[in-house]
C-alpha cells in the first residue's frame, strides 16, 4: 500500500510539472540606440521609450508572441498612443488611413530590425519609426517551479494526514 501511495504521489508530481503551462510572459528588446520595446503577453500590450519615441500600445495578437533573440512578428494595432520627437518638436500618432491603407503594424522580419509603421504629427510631418534589437530578455514564469510548489504543498498534506491517522490510532 505505502508503494502505491508513493507511485500515485510521484506520478501527481510528473503530472504537475508538465501540465501546469507557461503562461504570461513579458519581454523586453534593448534597441541599439537606447529604446526598449516590452511586449506583455498577458495585457496584450506594448510600450516603445526612448529619448525620441514614447508609445504605448495594444494588439489581440501580442496574445500569443513567443519572443526570441531576432523574432519574427507582424502586429496590426488596435491602438496606439504616444509621443515621438521630428524635427526637435514631440507630435502625436495621426491614425490618418488606419481604416483603408495604412493601418498601425509594429513588425519585425526576424532581421533584428522593429518597425513601428504609422503616421506621426497633424498635420503628417513623419512616419516609420524603425529602430534595431541589440538584446533580449524575458520574464517568463517557470512551469517546473510551479510544479514544484504543488509537489511540496501535497507532500505537507500528506504528512499531516499520516500524523492525524497516528494520533488517533
Amino acid at each position: 500500500m505505502k508503494n502505491l501511495k508513493k507511485a500515485c504521489l510521484a506520478a501527481a508530481a510528473a503530472m504537475a510539472v508538465t501540465a501546469v503551462p507557461a503562461s504570461a510572459a513579458i519581454f523586453d528588446y534593448t534597441m541599439t540606440n537606447g529604446d526598449v520595446l516590452s511586449i506583455n503577453t498577458d495585457t496584450s500590450s506594448a510600450t516603445l521609450k526612448g529619448a525620441e519615441i514614447d508609445a504605448v500600445m495594444t494588439s489581440s495578437s501580442f496574445a500569443t508572441f513567443t519572443g526570441g533573440e531576432l523574432p519574427q512578428f507582424g502586429f496590426v494595432l488596435d491602438s496606439l498612443d504616444g509621443t515621438r520627437l521630428i524635427n526637435g518638436q514631440r507630435v502625436t500618432d495621426n491614425e490618418r488611413d488606419i481604416n483603408t491603407t495604412h493601418p498601425q503594424k509594429l513588425y519585425s522580419y526576424g532581421n533584428g530590425r522593429v518597425n513601428l509603421w504609422a503616421w506621426w504629427g497633424d498635420p503628417i510631418t513623419g512616419g516609420d519609426y524603425i529602430t534595431n534589437i541589440k538584446s533580449y530578455s524575458a520574464q517568463v514564469p517557470e512551469p517546473g517551479a510551479l510544479g514544484l510548489m504543488a509537489l511540496g504543498l501535497g507532500g505537507l498534506a500528506f504528512a499531516r494526514r499520516r500524523r492525524r491517522k497516528q494520533a488517533a490510532a
